[in-house]
């Protein structure tokens, strides 16, 4: 299968959206308004917290927030850092999310928290519960997988991949690490 026809290929993936089955666009932002406007989305790595992150950060902008975004990379060697004036001149109407921001360091993690203070707010990702409350724990299941892969390859293509309990396994519960296999799978052939 060409790269441009695979179901799997990234930008199809970017195109998804998060599925709200925990609870509704509205009660998530509402809890948030009860947390103060500060708090962490969590868990494993391809568990959909920054598919999630960028749903409540439409919602807050049409609340009128003036977001401030920030995905945290981590390269060898390297300590992670917030862009240089990320944290400058903030108001109440700045919204800050932090995407990855377990990777900060204690130092940079806490001139953030100390930082965003002035913010109206600070919405983060970690792997685990951290100094920020807990707005929502992701965890999706092979169901959600089997729902997204439907989605992508379409009913007659699913049919003919790996089961999605399966894929699920193999990745330990990382939805993107499944899709991405899924595209490596129908670039074998394995889709054709």
């Amino acid at each position: 299968m060409r790269p441009a026809d695979n179901p799997f290929r990234a930008q199809r993936l970017a195109a998804l959206r998060y599925r709200f089955t925990q609870a509704t666009p509205s009660e998530l932002i509402e809890r948030l308004a009860g947390l103060d406007h500060r708090a962490a989305l969590v868990g494993a790595h391809g568990s959909g917290k920054s598919m999630l992150m960028a749903a409540l950060g439409s919602a807050l902008a049409e609340q009128g927030f003036a977001l401030r975004q920030a995905r945290l990379h981590v390269g060898p060697g390297e300590p992670a850092r917030l862009a240089p004036g990320f944290l400058a001149e903030l108001t109440s109407r700045h919204f800050l999310l932090v995407d990855s921001a377990g990777v900060l360091g204690g130092w940079s993690l806490r001139k953030l928290l100390r930082a965003s203070r002035r913010a109206g707010g600070l919405l983060v990702t970690l792997h685990q519960p951290g100094p920020l409350p807990t707005l929502l724990e992701c965890h999706p299941g092979p169901e959600l997988l089997a729902e997204l892969i439907e989605e992508l390859a379409g009913a007659e293509l699913a049919a003919r991949l790996p089961p999605a309990e399966e894929l699920f396994a193999r990745h330990r519960g990382n939805l993107r690490e499944a899709l991405r296999g899924l595209y490596d799978w129908c670039g074998r052939g394995g889709g054709g």
